[in-house]
This record gives C-alpha cells, structure tokens and sequence, in this order.
C-alpha cells in the first residue's frame, strides 16, 4: 500500500507493518500485537514491539530490517501484546535506542531496563523529523488506568495517524490530533482501533464520527475486530485501504 503527496521538502518517510495479526506476507509470522519499523532521513524508530520476541525477531530479519540501525523505540501503551519484543530489541541494539513511554509509566520501565535510556512522554513532541508522539493520553482499562500515546507523521499540510490500540477511543484520539496540528488534513489513521466489543451502531457512530472529523482514509488492525473491520470496509468503500502485516507504506 502506497499514500503519496507532494512534499519536496523532506525525505520520504517509510513504514513497514513486521508484526501484526491482520494480513499475511511471506516470511513473516502473523501473530496477536503490532509492531511498525518506521525510517524517515537516516533515522530509525520502532513504534510497539510486539507480543512474542522470537517472532519479532524472525519478521524483522526475514524483512531484511537491522536493529542496530534504531535510534528511537516508542511504546504506546503498558501491554504486553506491544512491549515484550522490548527486552530483544534494546540486547540487540546494545540499549542505544532511546525508549518513550507514557510519563506515567516511565519509572516501571525504568526500573526493567535500567541499561536504556527511558523518556516518558506527557505533551504532544516531536521525536524526529516530521514524527510526533500526541502525548500521553489517559484512559482506563477494565477497571486500571492506563496511559496511551499516538504517532502522527506530519508532511506538508497532511497527518498520518499511527494508533497501537486506540484504548482512549479513536474518535477522542483523532480529535486530539485535530487539536494539536489545526489547520491540517487528515490523511489517514491505521492501526488497532479496539472495536471488537463495540456494537454495530457503537462501530457507525464512530465512523461517522471520523469522516466528520474530515479523515480521508483508514487502515485498521490489529485489535479493531473482524466484524469491525469488515463493516468499516463497507462504510468507507474506496477509502477503506490496508496496513497490514508486511505491508509498507511510503510517504515523499
């Protein structure tokens, strides 16, 4: 899957899906969580880790992708199906990667890693260029708090919405979005949308909602559901696209 827009300014940015259980790509394991190996002007980041370490490691090698070339890995959220590829990732990469986690979790992975350099984010910042986290988001989650962040890619007058789980709510998440860069269009929000225990009106409010928003596309995963997913693809027609496991997005 390719999006493209004029943009000379800046190199292009790249995304590959290694680990996700939506799609199907040779040579890569699916499996429950997300991970997206993410280059954008010699620098590298690794948006969540994913669930099992074995097959983050085998997807990442049988995609050709180095880890010792990562400067930034970013952990949306405190679960495991998006962190425990961590530990493999920083033993690999001699713990040079700077890691940014939810402030509010920042001490507990502090305490797990302590050779790594752990920053918890709080404010919406930009981690490289033309990347930015939203910040930490807060939200519960069967009953315990939990703290969530977002990657937005910024190129020209457009964003790019890079979700782990959407625990927060996309609608809520999106609109911080809106909130953080006002002016500029949405071009496409993908990842887990966590839609699976929603009903089928709960699923068409929100897609209301983000058209209402202006986003021009989506490309859920992960934890939307399949029967989310499905209507989704229904909803949206041609503006339903796919970021799945092996897929690769690139942006001039």
């Amino acid at each position: 899957m390719e999006e493209k827009i004029n943009n000379p300014n800046r190199g292009a940015v790249r995304l590959k899906m290694i680990y996700n259980n939506t799609g199907a790509s040779p040579g890569l394991k699916e499996a429950w969580g997300l991970s997206v190996w993410l280059e954008v002007e010699g620098h590298h980041l690794l948006f969540d880790t994913g669930g099992d370490a074995a097959i983050l490691q085998g997807n990442m090698l049988n995609a050709g992708l180095d880890p010792a070339l990562l400067d930034s890995v970013v952990i949306s959220h405190n679960h495991w199906d998006h962190k425990n590829g961590l530990r493999w990732v920083l033993e690999n990469t001699s713990f040079i990667p700077e890691v940014s986690v939810p402030l509010e979790v920042q001490e507990e992975y502090a305490r797990e890693y302590p050779s790594a350099a752990v920053r918890g984010i709080k404010s919406p910042e930009e981690i490289l260029p033309g990347i930015w986290t939203t910040g930490s988001i807060a939200t519960t989650y069967k009953g315990t708090p939990l703290y969530e962040q977002a990657l937005v890619i910024v190129r020209g007058e457009k964003v790019w919405l890079l979700t782990g789980c959407s625990h927060p709510g996309i609608s809520l998440i999106v609109t911080k979005v809106t909130e953080i860069f006002p002016g500029k269009g949405i071009a496409l929000v993908t990842g887990g949308f966590h839609l699976g225990s929603q009903t089928e009106g709960e699923v068409r409010d929100i897609s209301e909602t983000l058209r209402r928003l202006e986003v021009e596309k989506i490309a859920p995963s992960h934890c939307t559901g399949e029967d989310a997913i499905a209507l989704l693809r229904e909803e949206w027609g041609d503006d339903f696209t796919e970021f799945n496991l092996g897929d690769l997005l690139v942006l001039p």
